[in-house]
């Protein structure tokens, strides 16, 4: 267990707050230093065990006052808010220590601010490492995706982000099926704002491509993804692009290639208001499809 100004190369580090497992209530900053335990040692895994820092601003949704920043790996956006149960990987590049630095940077008013983040060090030769350029990796037929932040009832989309988010194509499956999770606080689902004004009813929407179309500021790729029951054929124009305030059906992505795992991303700009209001983010449920499946 590590804590502010410390440097670790062990395999299975517990970064904590000053104080732990007491809150923190300070500012500043506190930096651990990951060093490679191996020279083997491909990517990093942060596992979000406790997160609770200040969230972003009311208006834009920017991290202005607190915030977790990794630096030394792959391009990572900052988070804040609340996260626990989240997860990173970051790319520990191809030298022998490769050091990469986690900040929690805090500011502003009195906050109870309480953090725990596994550090795993992932071999380049394990089956168990993340393709290239994913932030999230998830594994299994089945599971949950969620934008950090997310929470139906008070949490905010983030802005500025932009990441790759990949689940691992298990053995005899072909397609994947995403579907929004159940949303029991609001009278209306806010399980998927990603635009729009959230506190009246949007619609959701697609776009493709750059320009001047529905989703080009804030949004959710998922490649080639149609609604279930209306897969469109092989030669039809993919929808790419999800925006909007609701996730009205599942949407289905089709992927016979080899290429693994099945990829999204999702991508934010700096700016909400005065057209985006209060969106949450989103919070999908993924079931993996057989390859014998009747829709495929």
């Amino acid at each position: 267990m590590k804590s502010c100004g410390a440097t670790t190369s062990e395999n299975g580090t517990y970064f904590v707050n000053s104080g732990y497992p007491a809150v923190f209530d300070g500012t500043g900053s506190c930096e651990l230093t990951v060093v490679k335990s191996d020279p083997d040692v491909c990517q990093i895994r942060l596992d979000f065990v406790r997160f609770a820092i200040a969230g972003p601003d009311q208006t834009n949704h920017v991290c202005n006052q607190d915030q977790f920043i990794v630096s030394g790996g792959n391009p990572v956006p900052g988070i804040c808010g609340v996260n626990q149960g989240g997860h990173m990987y970051i790319d520990a590049g191809v030298g022998t220590t490769n050091p990469v630095k986690l900040t929690f940077v805090t500011s502003g008013t009195s906050f109870e601010r309480l953090w725990k983040v596994k550090v795993t060090q992932i071999p380049c030769s394990t089956i168990y490492k993340a393709e290239e350029g994913c932030l999230q990796y998830y594994t299994g037929v089945s599971g949950q995706l969620r934008s950090f932040n997310y929470d139906p009832a008070s949490g905010l989309q983030l802005s500025n982000q932009d990441y790759g988010i990949c689940i691992r194509m298990e053995r005899n499956f072909c397609g994947i099926q995403y579907s929004v999770c159940p949303d029991t606080v609001n009278n209306r689902s806010r399980a998927f704002t990603l635009s729009g004004n959230s506190n009246n009813p949007v619609n959701s929407m697609i776009g493709s491509g750059a320009g001047p179309n529905n989703c080009a500021n804030d949004w959710l790729l998922v490649p080639c993804a149609a609604n279930v029951g209306r897969i469109q054929p092989a030669q039809a124009l993919c929808t790419d692009r999800i925006c909007g305030g609701t996730f009205s059906a599942d949407l289905y992505a089709v992927n016979h290639s080899t290429v693994k795992p099945f990829r999204l991303w999702f991508h934010t700009d700096n700016v909400e208001a005065p057209v985006d209001i209060d969106n949450r983010g989103f919070c999908l449920n993924y079931v993996q499809q057989p390859c014998t499946n009747n829709v495929m």
